[in-house]
């Protein structure tokens, strides 16, 4: 039997052959003091993905243990929720990390940094790092929405609630938390569970910190789920995730973030479906009654032509 490990590794794929020896590679350079196992749910990928998935399996079959689906389960109504049903009971590491596929780790001594802390600091529930986005199209790195939180020679800043909902800082990518905080009742909750709701909840269940040092590449391309979508697709999705994630979480930061992606779509609809964008300016006006931002929202409603 393997060595019990400190770190379980939560890995999502599917179709991802042209990403994932990169990722897997990133997690297997990583140098630390304890074992660490990585788990890999592949969604029924047809690309060749499980192929390379069983190469790096026989050459590490102490650390990698996956498991793969014969029919796609993302399709069938899992989506926020994967790992969740089919990476976490698994997991036997006192800590959780996240890698989706797509994505990969730049600094071999990440896990042993996050560990150290979490180690003698029991009162935080979880901990991230910077990181870099990689656009796949043009090859272009850009920064992260961290800039700027840091002083000079900083190695890392508690997270508060206001920072989180301010702007997206909390990549899963570069997240490791406690596996004993995590409640499974947590995504009960919600039809639209994603990330933001579960760093949402480990924040509530502990402190957050936020290493300075970056650690890692977030790659936008084509295929990725949340990457390089429309605006209509943006708005499709993410009002209802705001919204019932408001409802089920009432509060000034849920609800001037629901706001804020009304705000998005009343932009967007202005021009392409005056219909949808009257609708969600009464949800707007409802919630608000921001009368200066209502009259606003209408005159650019009604002198936008399609």
């Amino acid at each position: 039997m393997p060595e019990t490990p400190v770190v379980s590794v939560c890995c999502l794929s599917y179709n991802h052959a042209d990403f994932i020896s990169q990722c897997l590679d990133g997690i297997l350079m990583q140098e630390t003091t304890f074992p660490i196992e990585i788990l890999i749910h592949d969604d029924a990928s047809t690309d060749g993905t499980e192929d390379i998935i069983k190469q790096y399996t026989a050459l590490h079959p102490d650390i990698i243990f996956p498991l793969y689906e014969t029919e796609n389960r993302y399709s069938n109504g899992y989506k926020g929720k994967m790992d969740i049903v089919f990476n976490y009971p698994r997991a036997r590491g006192k800590y959780i990390a996240y890698c989706e596929c797509d994505d990969y780790w730049t600094d071999p001594h990440k896990l042993q940094k996050q560990v150290d802390f979490m180690e003698s600091h029991p009162d935080y529930s979880v901990c991230f790092h910077r990181c870099q986005h990689l656009n796949s199209k043009t090859g272009r790195l850009s920064s992260d929405n961290c800039r700027g939180l840091f002083k000079e020679g900083q190695e890392g800043i508690d997270i508060t609630m206001e920072m989180f909902f301010e702007k997206w800082i909390t990549q899963p990518l570069t997240m490791l938390f406690r596996k004993e905080v995590f409640n499974y009742q947590w995504h009960d909750k919600y039809q639209y569970y994603r990330d933001m709701h579960e760093i949402f909840h480990l924040l509530k269940a502990g402190k957050g910190y936020l290493f300075s040092f970056i650690g890692g590449i977030y790659r936008y391309h084509s295929g990725g789920i949340n990457s390089m979508i429309s605006t209509a697709d943006y708005c499709t999705t993410s009002l209802p995730i705001d919204k019932e994630f408001y409802h089920v979480n009432p509060s000034k930061l849920t609800k001037n973030n629901y706001l804020y992606t009304l705000q998005e779509c009343i932009n967007y609809y202005s021009k392409k479906d005056k219909w949808k964008a009257f609708k969600y300016l009464f949800t707007f006006f409802n919630l608000s009654f921001d009368f200066t931002a209502t009259v606003k929202f209408l005159s650019q409603i009604l002198s936008k032509k399609k």
